[in-house]
């Protein structure tokens, strides 16, 4: 087995950003939410600018995009967490996760860590060349070895981690967007 990178801790709390502070880049607050104005079709662009029916935004713009499959997405939620100051948009079908997810955004304690099965491939966040299994996502015990890492440090080593650490366990992410679909 390759050799592990080391794992980071990342002290940050909870809470979400709305509200507390500004939220992490590339994330806006519009109407006391972070949301990725790159491809929430609410928000598209700049807070407030809705993209019609069918259209979906990619880039800031509305419009056929690339992303046009995630934002028309339904029977889950894009659910978007900061680790390590790098923010990741993950599309989450386990509602029990999903509603775990956010509890933590608005504060309340829950036990127990993110994790996730990785697979290689963009999905609706294009600046990873990675994503997760969106049915998958669950909350494991306090600890789980080797696979708190930041997001680039898997990105760095894709094939380590999707194929012989296939996991993903972010130890104190914080929640800082959960849009229900």
């Amino acid at each position: 087995m390759g050799r592990l990178l080391p794992a980071v801790v990342l002290l940050a709390g909870a809470a979400a950003c709305a509200g507390s502070g500004p939220c992490p880049i590339p994330l806006e607050v519009c109407g006391g939410t972070c949301v990725d104005t790159r491809s929430d079709p609410r928000n598209c662009g700049t807070c407030g600018h809705a993209c019609g029916a069918g259209v979906s935004c990619g880039g800031g713009a509305c419009g056929a995009s690339a992303e046009g499959a995630c934002a028309g997405r339904s029977g889950g939620a894009f659910v978007t967490l900061e680790k390590c100051g790098e923010t990741v948009k993950l599309w989450i079908t386990n509602d029990a996760f999903v509603t775990r997810a956010d509890a933590l955004r608005q504060g309340a304690p829950v036990e127990g860590i993110p994790v996730f099965d990785l697979l290689a491939g963009s999905d609706c966040d294009d600046q990873w060349t990675w994503h997760v299994d969106a049915a998958t996502a669950s909350f494991a015990g306090p600890t789980v070895a080797g696979c708190d890492v930041c997001p680039s440090d898997i990105e760095l080593a894709l094939s380590y981690y999707v194929l012989e650490l296939p996991s993903w366990c972010p130890s104190s992410p914080t929640v800082v967007a959960v849009d229900r679909r």
